[in-house]
């Protein structure tokens, strides 16, 4: 058995996450894939945010004349974190669509890394109908009740361009998905004693405003004031805003609460503002 080297690597990025790096993923080659990876003697390994091919360099013959046969592999992508589409963009796919991603369409960014979706961050465009080629061929009947998140296919090519090449750097195997964070508008009920009071929210790093909705009767026979933020904010593992309740009173404004709780994933629902379907997270003060 000779050296192992690097054939090809998709990292999955997320703006969620503090590092960027996505986690909990799983790659599993399609049914197809593992019997093309071993007559190709090609090794995979796989981690939370990415899967990396690797080839034997004494065997690179053998792996050219796969190449040759139009050597494709596709893996299914799974999410072991069940709130996967509540932080991502561009949010959960139709029912009869999945996300697709291919190194046949490559962009690269500012920072010359080799994108596999033609804008910064993946966007709506890269749902793909189940019905469409190739995924009939990849998928399982079971993929269709628990889908992946999305579906990874490579081609192997052996041309002067291709994987199989001894021309290409090690940059020019490496492949990148990007997803961007969920936006959220953050909607507080103010209950109980503090309901009955003039609150507002202050943001200590003044980048945030929250609007007064007004009084609300929750369930319960609660009332509640809603305060939203005016425009929707990227939820994040680690959110890192500084959010005081005040109170407005003639003796000037005092701090009701120094450290409001942010948004979590788990409280997001869809709500219609000014006609149009948003992201609410709810977050209740008593």
């Amino acid at each position: 058995m000779g050296a192992y080297r690097l054939l090809a690597s998709v990292t999955v990025e997320h703006a969620y996450f503090a590092e960027k790096n996505c986690k909990m993923l799983e790659f599993v080659p399609a049914e197809f894939c593992a019997t093309k990876l071993r007559n190709a003697g090609l090794l995979v390994k796989s981690s939370q945010s990415g899967v990396a091919i690797y080839f034997d360099a004494e065997k690179i013959d053998i792996l050219r004349l796969h190449a040759e046969d139009n050597l494709t592999l596709a893996f299914k992508v799974f999410s072991k974190d069940g709130n996967f589409f509540r932080y991502t963009s561009p949010g959960a796919p139709p029912d009869d669509a999945i996300l697709f991603f291919s190194n046949q369409q490559i962009t690269r960014d500012a920072a010359g890394k080799q994108m596999l979706h033609p804008d910064p961050s993946v966007t709506a465009s890269a749902w793909m109908e189940l019905t469409a080629d190739p995924l009939p061929g990849i998928l399982e009947r079971k993929d269709y009740f628990v889908k992946p998140v999305f579906i990874l296919q490579l081609s192997i090519t052996a041309g002067a361009q291709g994987l199989c090449s001894d021309k290409l750097d090690a940059a020019a195997r490496r492949f990148y998905i990007r997803f961007a964070a969920n936006r959220t508008f953050w909607k507080y009920y103010i209950l109980g004693d503090l309901s009955k009071r003039n609150v507002y929210i202050a943001d200590l790093d003044n980048t945030l405003q929250f609007e007064n909705l007004g009084n609300i009767l929750l369930p319960g026979n609660r009332e509640a004031i809603q305060l939203q933020s005016s425009k929707a904010i990227p939820l994040h593992e680690q959110p890192d805003q500084r959010l005081q309740l005040k109170e407005s009173a003639g003796t000037g404004d005092r701090i009701l609460i120094k450290r409001l709780p942010n948004a979590r994933v788990d409280q997001v629902h869809g709500e219609t503002i000014s006609d149009n379907r948003e992201n609410i997270s709810e977050i209740y003060i008593s």
